[in-house]
């Protein structure tokens, strides 16, 4: 049996050598792995691997295939997704099988003292800690089942452009990326499945670039640019490569920066219409504040937000200020390599805006480039949805204390709201409503205190707009200060210069006009009171004072004021009548047609047009200044009007016809008014002649400024006609006219109104009895010639001291009349008395004696009372009614009387009368036995004067004086024509 101490020593001896055995091995280990480690042996080995490349400073093992290192530098060099680890300091344990394999196997890396993760084109420089566990790094492979991330004082790059992308990083990450086999895989494939293996959790707190975070994902909206450098924070959560519900990452600034490009609003269609930029307007729109970025998984979509708040709104400089501005755009969530980039955004806008006319690119193209222009400041909301790159739909409220518009030469200021939409058929509609509002067209103040609304749609396209824009203008409850500013669009519409003027006077006014690029049409209403107006023609004028109201309908109106319907228009007025100051004469007058052209020559604006006018008339007197004056023609009353014709060149053409059924006609002619209710008419029959008629069935007549009882008679008629229409309305001068006057049946009810024209001194008065009277008048120019019939049956007379009864017949034929000093001559005009007979206190005397007295070359002056030079042609039934008349011895010896009395009785004579006396002189009558020589003045109701008398043998003068005879028996002819010779009689 063995000893059992030599048994002891053998155990001993192997103990000792196993354990030197394995002193030598670690000995030979430690040796080895640091020779290894720090020869850079190993690094050379593992980085043959294809792809890896992997260095270190200095190592030390902690045991076979854990080493502690400095600087490791660690690779995955791969231009589709290349892969950096870069650390001070790393524990790292690798697969010592998967290296004798070719393969990089990390079985764990702890790195903390991070200089860089890059993953990509992203570097991450921090302080912290990299885990990663289970990790295959090969040119086939690549699977990291776990990866955490804890750092601080981070620092994410570009490296391609050295752009830092977010400072200060705070993360806390964990991720797993499922095995991907990485051989012969495109890169954008490689991506997708790297991004459908990945998973991962992670909390970051940063400093970081709005821009470089956020502008990758809003990289399909080029108009877009998001500026300002925040607190990025962040909680996400990613499954498979897609953002889980409840991810957000957030950005706070207290600068934010956003601004839009509108020439980058461009569609993806050349077919598309584009959005308004004029190419002279500032494209850049920037919002600056303070605000916040937001990045959202919710639900089934990601969303993105901006808020900003205290925001100034600017182009080229600030037009809003104390604003919030939000931007939002949503897309489905899907992984993050499938996202369909936003091509659209919401954005919504609250706040205050100071300068509207930044408004003016949107809407000044319309109208042919006449469009809208704004300016003003107020309280403003809108949102805008742009989709593919262009706006969608947008809305716009301004609430404005002061808001001014123009469109079309049209101001509009005052108060109001304006609010706008863009509709999903690319038009734009907007509503301007004023309160309290001024309307002006050049500079001329139409309306005050308005309610004006201004409703206009235009499509978005400019060539669209110039074509298809759309406009409202109406307004309620307003004020004409002055309708004198009326009158350039009165003018515009009548001849040059304009027959009426609107002096002055205020009106209110209501209406509505729809615009439209090329005309308008719609209604105005003017209501005003005492309102003043002239008219005038040539050197004539007068001036108007009413109540008016004006309907304008305006069916079409050309912007370019080529042509203008206004068929429809209703003008009614009232003017104080004279006589009675509280009552109001109302006319109307509707116009049924109106359509007026005007056309731009080299020299002027020529306006032609069409009217047809009806209605009813109070004051016919506008029609004077178209007639002639020295004619005495002149028109009043009223009455139902109709006219219809045409002008071109501001001149009348034919047919043009104007009608008046008068209820109450008054004609001035002569000295004369006709008065009753007639028909007048008027036409243009040709280019230069032109007739104005008028008839009155039932009349009455009476001298101007006569108070005596009026005639009364039927038919009267009067017309007055030009061959020289064409200088009338430049001047109606009397030569261009004719007028015809007829007369043809007028009662006298009182024959004593005559006594007028007849000498008040001269003793002859016509004491009463009714007559008849005709009459014809024809005046060319100022010339003249008439006839006047006047017929009494048993007038009474007055001569001297005796008083006569007798029918009265007398015939004026005038001719060769001058009207400006009422001569005419009156050649072939005779008196005749019959049927006469002189009252006496014994009864009647002398019945049936008739005197005719014919004038030869006469000389009328139609005055009050008459001037009349004549020769007279006489003609009685004999001479015993005149020896009674001037003899009183005549009358009381019956014997003398019959003495006196010689019939047949002829002669001849010269008369003058004048306003104070009647002269008959160089009498001579014969008949039979009778030879009479006179000359007898009337005046100072006494008659005057010396006759010579001779019957047969027999002869006697009588001188009168003061109407008293005295008897010359001896040599009475010589006794008569020395009378004469002393006398001297005057004559005329």
């Amino acid at each position: 049996m063995p000893n059992p101490r030599h048994r002891s020593k053998r155990l001993s001896r192997i103990l000792v050598v196993t354990l030197l055995s394995a002193l030598t091995v670690v000995l030979v280990w430690l040796i080895g792995s640091t020779w290894l480690l720090n020869s850079q042996w190993l690094p050379q080995q593992i980085s043959r691997i294809e792809g890896v490349e992997v260095r270190w400073s200095t190592a030390q093992s902690l045991h076979p295939g854990r080493w502690e290192v400095e600087n490791l530098y660690l690779t995955l060099e791969d231009d589709r997704m290349p892969v950096t680890v870069d650390a001070r300091q790393a524990t790292l344990s690798l697969s010592l099988l998967g290296l004798l394999r070719g393969e990089l196997h990390i079985k764990a890396l702890e790195a903390s003292g991070l200089r860089r993760l890059t993953v990509g084109d992203m570097a991450l420089e921090a302080e912290g800690q990299l885990k990663i566990k289970d990790t295959q790094f090969s040119r086939d492979a690549l699977a990291v089942p776990h990866l955490s991330l804890d750092i601080h004082h981070g620092r994410l790059m570009r490296p391609s452009d050295q752009a830092t992308l977010a400072r200060d990083i705070q993360l806390d990450a964990n991720a797993t990326l499922k095995s991907v086999s990485t051989a012969n895989i495109p890169p954008h494939e490689l991506i997708a499945s790297l991004l459908g293996a990945l998973s991962a959790q992670l909390t970051i707190d940063a400093q970081a670039d709005a821009w470089d975070v956020f502008m990758p994902y809003l990289q399909a909206l080029p108009w877009l640019t998001l500026d300002g450098n925040g607190a990025l924070k962040g909680e996400l959560a990613l499954d498979a490569g897609t953002l889980q519900p409840g991810s957000l990452l957030t950005l706070t600034a207290s600068v934010l920066r956003l601004s839009m490009d509108e020439q980058r609003l461009t569609p993806h269609s050349s077919d598309s219409p584009r959005w308004i930029t004029p190419d002279s307007s500032p494209s850049l729109h920037t919002a600056v504040g303070e605000g916040h970025v937001r990045l959202a998984a919710e639900g089934d979509e990601l969303t993105f937000s901006t808020q900003l708040n205290d925001v100034v709104l600017a182009d080229s400089q600030p037009y809003a200020d104390d604003t919030q501005l939000r931007l939002a755009a949503r897309i489905p969530n899907q992984r993050l390599d499938r996202l369909d980039l936003p091509t659209g955004a919401t954005l919504e806008l609250q706040g205050q805006v100071n300068r509207l006319d930044m408004l003016d690119r949107y809407l000044a193209g319309t109208f042919d480039g006449q469009g809208i222009s704004l300016d003003g400041n107020g309280q403003i909301e809108a949102s805008v949805t742009l989709r593919d790159a262009r706006p969608h739909r947008a809305s716009l409220s301004i609430q404005a204390p002061e808001l001014s518009a123009q469109l079309l030469d049209i101001n509009a200021q005052g108060s109001g709201l304006l609010t706008a939409q863009l509709t999903p058929e690319e038009a734009i509609e907007a509503t301007l409503t004023f309160i309290g509002a001024t309307l002006r067209h050049h500079e001329r103040t139409l309306l005050t205190d308005a309610t004006i609304t201004l409703n206009t749609r235009s499509p978005i396209d400019p060539v669209q707009a110039r074509e298809d824009a759309t406009a409202r203008l109406t307004w309620q409850s307003a004020r004409l200060p002055d309708i004198s500013v009326l009158q350039p669009y009165l003018s515009a519409v009548l001849p040059d210069p304009a027959p009426l003027q609107l002096l002055n006077g205020q009106a209110t006014s209501r209406g509505q006009l729809d615009i439209t690029t090329q005309q308008m049409h719609g209604d105005i209403h003017l209501a005003g009171e005492q309102l003043t107006t002239r008219w005038q023609h040539g050197e004539q004028k007068g001036t108007l004072e009413s109540n008016a109201q004006l309907t304008l309908v305006i069916r079409q109106a050309a912007l370019d004021g080529t042509a203008l319907d206004i068929s429809g228009s209703r003008l009614r007025w009232q003017v104080a009548d004279t006589d009675a100051s509280t009552e109001q004469l109302q006319s109307t007058l509707l116009l049924r047609e109106g359509r007026f052209q005007r056309a731009e020559t080299n020299d002027a604006n020529r306006v032609s047009g069409e009217f047809a006018l009806e209605g009813s008339v109070q004051r016919l007197g506008f029609l004077n200044a178209f007639l002639p004056s020295a004619h005495g023609l002149r028109l009043a009353g009223n009455g139902q009007l109709f006219a219809e014709g045409a002008f071109r060149d501001d001149r009348l053409l034919a047919p043009t016809r104007l009608r008046v059924n008068a209820n109450q006609l008054e004609v001035g002619f002569l000295d004369y008014l006709a008065t009753g209710r007639g028909e007048l008419t008027a036409q243009l029959d040709s280019a230069g002649h032109a007739q104005l008629s008028l008839g009155i069935p039932h009349f009455t007549l009476t001298r101007q400024d006569d108070d005596q009882p009026h005639l009364e008679g039927r038919h009267f008629a009067l017309t007055t006609q030009t061959d020289r229409f064409s200088e009338v309305l430049a001047s109606p001068e009397p030569a261009y006219f004719t007028t015809r006057i007829a007369l043809p049946i007028t009662q006298v009810p009182d024959f004593t109104r005559y006594n007028r024209y007849l000498p008040e001194e001269a003793g002859i008065r016509l004491l009463g009895g009714q007559a008849s009277l005709t009459s014809e008048w024809l005046l060319e120019g100022l010339t003249a010639e008439g006839e006047i019939n006047l017929r009494a049956f048993g007038a009474d007379l007055a001569l001297l001291d005796q008083r006569l009864k007798g029918d009265v017949e007398l015939h004026l034929q005038l001719d060769e009349g001058d009207l400006d000093a009422r001569r005419f001559n009156a050649d072939d005009s005779f008196l005749r008395l019959e049927n006469v007979f002189r009252h006496s206190a014994d009864g009647t005397q002398d019945a049936g004696w008739w005197v005719q007295l014919s004038l030869d070359n006469a000389l009328l002056e139609w005055r009050d009372p008459i001037n009349l030079t004549s020769d007279l042609r006489l003609g009685m039934r004999d001479t015993g009614l005149l020896a009674r008349l001037f003899l009183a011895r005549a009358r009381e010896s019956g014997w003398l009387g019959r003495l006196l009395n010689v019939r047949d009785i002829n002669g001849d004579a010269k008369l003058h009368i004048d306003g104070e006396r009647i002269r008959l002189y160089d009498l001579t009558l014969t008949g039979g036995p009778l030879l009479l020589q006179a000359d007898v003045t009337l005046a100072e109701k006494q008659a005057n004067g010396a006759l010579y008398a001779r019957i047969g043998a027999l002869g006697t003068g009588v001188e009168l004086i003061d109407s008293e005879p005295d008897l010359k028996v001896f040599q009475p002819r010589r006794w008569f024509e020395r009378w004469r010779e002393a006398t001297r009689f005057p004559k005329p």
